[in-house]
C-alpha cells in the first residue's frame, strides 16, 4: 500500500513521498524588519537572502507556501515594548519527512530565530 502511494504521489508531481507538512514561523530583530523598507544593498540582501531560500526549497520540491507579514506594531498587540525583541515577520509551508528535515531547512534561513511547528488537518478540510 505505502508503494502505491509513494507512485501515485510520483506521478501526480507531490512534492516528498510521505512527506509532513510544517510551518516555519520566522522571528527577525527591528533592524532586520528595518532593512525591509531600504532600497540599498543592505535591503537588497536581505531580501535576495528570503529568495534564495524559496528558490532552493522550491527546487527541491518542499516549498509549499510562504509569505513576509506586515509587522503589527508593539503597542497595538499590548506586548512589551523592548526595541530587541524580536518581530513575527514571516512564514514558509514546506513538506519534509520529519522534524529533523524540518530543522534543517529553517537554519538555512537568514532570520534571527525560526521556530518549526508540525501541522494538521483540521477535521473536514
Amino acid at each position: 500500500m505505502k508503494s502505491a502511494a509513494l507512485a501515485l504521489a510520483l506521478c501526480l508531481g507531490i512534492g516528498p513521498a510521505l512527506a509532513e507538512p510544517f510551518v516555519l514561523l520566522i522571528h527577525e530583530t527591528p533592524a532586520q524588519i528595518a532593512l525591509r523598507s531600504d532600497a540599498g544593498a543592505k535591503g537588497q540582501s536581505y531580501w535576495a537572502a528570503y529568495a534564495d531560500f524559496g528558490k532552493q526549497a522550491a527546487a527541491a520540491g518542499v516549498l509549499r507556501g510562504g509569505a513576509a507579514l506586515v509587522p503589527t506594531p508593539v503597542a497595538q498587540v499590548g506586548t512589551a515594548t523592548d526595541p530587541s525583541a524580536l518581530v513575527f515577520g514571516g512564514f514558509f509551508l514546506i513538506d519534509v519527512a520529519d522534524a529533523a528535515a524540518a530543522a534543517g531547512w529553517a537554519a538555512r534561513l537568514p532570520a534571527a530565530g525560526v521556530e518549526v511547528r508540525a501541522t494538521i488537518a483540521a477535521p473536514g478540510m
